[in-house]
């Protein structure tokens, strides 16, 4: 039985949701999460606002409030949103003000300087002498030094690099559209260079979702030190003077180990944090969007590095962008759909489904408003309502497909729905696809006339993940008994399938 960490990449609370969040890390590492533990194994799934994002702060400016009061506000229409759509995180963590936070970023942060891999210095850093304000990421903009892409001079989210602003050409201010001047700072550096052996040894040749492989052999060919405290901006202060602001890309790990000790606390079950993190059995599987990869899958494994009683294997499961109708969503041009206003006018399942389907796990994925209503109105407005209507009728007929004409088939669609649930493998994409056929075999079969209940049966399990509310309904209405017909499944046609 495999013990799983499972983490969504924290979002900034500076807006809600949208459709691109939930087909991204989110959905991925709820349907994970689901599809494991029916598989038998422990996961605990976290998540948290990203309150100290530097964009906060320029966020909260523009709208005349408080940074944290704005989180605040936001994160709960995060929670609400996430409810929406099904999403259950085992917690959702407020680091703002949190002793867990604080706790777990001053470890971090102290066993990295300890080890001789933080080093203090004066740099040059841009600000914007009219506006005071330094040019570390929110409040400044320009061309990447590595794609050449429109970007902050933090990570870009074209090349998933972290720019330096000296390199970087066009750099302006964000609020007053003047280039910046370049400023002597103080500054604490990770001194990721060094890892470099590390990181190739424990990275390099394990076969991650494309193009992580191929940005991994190149990104640490050219690693340089990084700069992990910014002041006078967004960060959390490990030092009263205001000389250790940490900024919100180093804190990830920590903010993902301080999460699940507030969770252990919650649950009353301390001893968790050893089983998960320090036995050697754990798995920390850390959904995130493409331009998050640099923080997460160079920075976070050379700090677990350092950090020796941390013992727990990575796998990172990358995404893409969505698109909707074609174009990049966009808050600022109003082309986008919020994650409370799409539950509103379609059901859950419905949603996740069709996002799950369209996931833009290592491509740009796009969603058809269009598409998705007539797709919506023939599963769950035609389809899923006569299935369940059928099921009272053939209640004593469940499984008589596997042993018949269907066994086959039933089987194929098994296998390919379980290699998609693997760890190396995993795909809600695929998982959603191979539902998708078995719905529209299913579908066939009832126009026919013909027995439905085995196809009803397989439904339920493999749609337990995505489909959750749907699948509890084809249970009850087929009278399955959700564990036996579970173990079923997943034990394939070897298993003893008498009533």
């Amino acid at each position: 039985m495999a013990k799983f960490i499972v983490t969504i990449t924290p979002p900034t609370p500076n807006g809600d949701l949208h459709i691109g969040h939930i087909a991204g890390p989110f959905l991925g590492a709820d349907v994970f999460t689901r599809v494991q533990r029916q598989r038998g194994h422990d996961c605990v799934l976290l998540s948290y606002s990203d309150d100290y994002q530097s964009y906060m702060l320029r966020k909260g400016l523009e709208q005349g409030v408080e940074p944290m009061e704005l989180a605040r506000r936001n994160s709960d229409r995060i929670e609400a949103s996430l409810a929406a759509v099904n999403i259950q995180p085992d917690i959702w963590m407020r680091p703002f003000d949190n002793p867990w936070f604080h706790q777990a970023v001053s470890e971090v942060f102290a066993q990295l300087r300890e080890a001789g891999a933080i080093e203090f210095r004066d740099s040059q850093e841009a600000w914007c002498p009219a506006c005071d304000k330094w040019g570390y990421e929110a409040f400044a903009r320009g061309l990447c030094n590595y794609c050449g892409h429109d970007s902050d001079p933090s990570q870009c989210e074209q090349c998933a690099q972290a720019p330096d602003a000296a390199l970087m050409s066009g750099l302006y201010c964000k609020l007053c559209h003047q280039p910046p001047q370049f400023k002597t700072t103080h500054r604490a550096f990770l001194k990721l260079a060094e890892f470099k052996g590390v990181l190739r040894e424990r990275l390099l040749g394990r076969q991650w979702r494309e193009p992580l492989d191929a940005w991994l052999r190149d990104t640490l060919e050219h690693l340089h030190d990084w700069g992990v405290t910014r002041p006078h901006d967004g960060g959390l202060d490990l030092a009263a003077d205001g000389s250790c602001r940490v900024h919100t890309w180093f804190m990830g790990l920590a903010g993902y180990i301080a999460a699940f000790r507030e969770y252990a606390d919650r649950v009353g079950r301390p001893e968790l944090f050893n089983q998960y993190w320090r036995s050697g059995q754990g798995t920390l599987v850390n959904f995130l969007g493409f331009d998050c990869v640099f923080s997460h899958c160079v920075v976070y494994p050379a700090q677990l590095a350092v950090m020796q009683d941390l013992r727990v294997r990575q796998q990172f499961m990358p995404n893409q962008f969505l698109k909707l109708d074609g174009l990049n969503l966009s808050t600022s041009r109003n082309h986008a759909i919020w994650v409370a206003d799409l539950a509103r006018e379609a059901c859950a399942d419905s949603a996740r489904l069709y996002l799950a389907s369209i996931a833009p796990e290592q491509s740009e994925g796009d969603f058809r408003l269009a598409h998705f209503q007539r797709w919506r109105k023939e599963v769950f407005e035609d389809f899923f309502p006569a299935l369940l209507q059928a099921g009272p009728a053939q209640r004593d007929q469940w499984w008589s497909g596997y042993c018949g004409a269907d066994a086959a088939l039933l089987e194929a669609l098994r296998q390919q729905w379980c290699k998609a649930t693997e760890l190396r493998h995993f795909s809600m994409r695929q998982m959603a696809q191979v539902l998708l056929d078995a719905i529209a075999i299913t579908r066939g079969r009832l126009a026919e006339g013909r027995p439905v209940s085995h196809f009803a049966a397989l439904i339920a399990v493999l749609g337990n993940a995505l489909i959750p509310e749907t699948a509890g309904h084809l249970l009850t209405a087929y009278g399955l008994a959700e564990e036996r017909v579970t173990a079923r499944v997943l034990s394939g046609p070897a298993a003893d399938y008498s009533i």
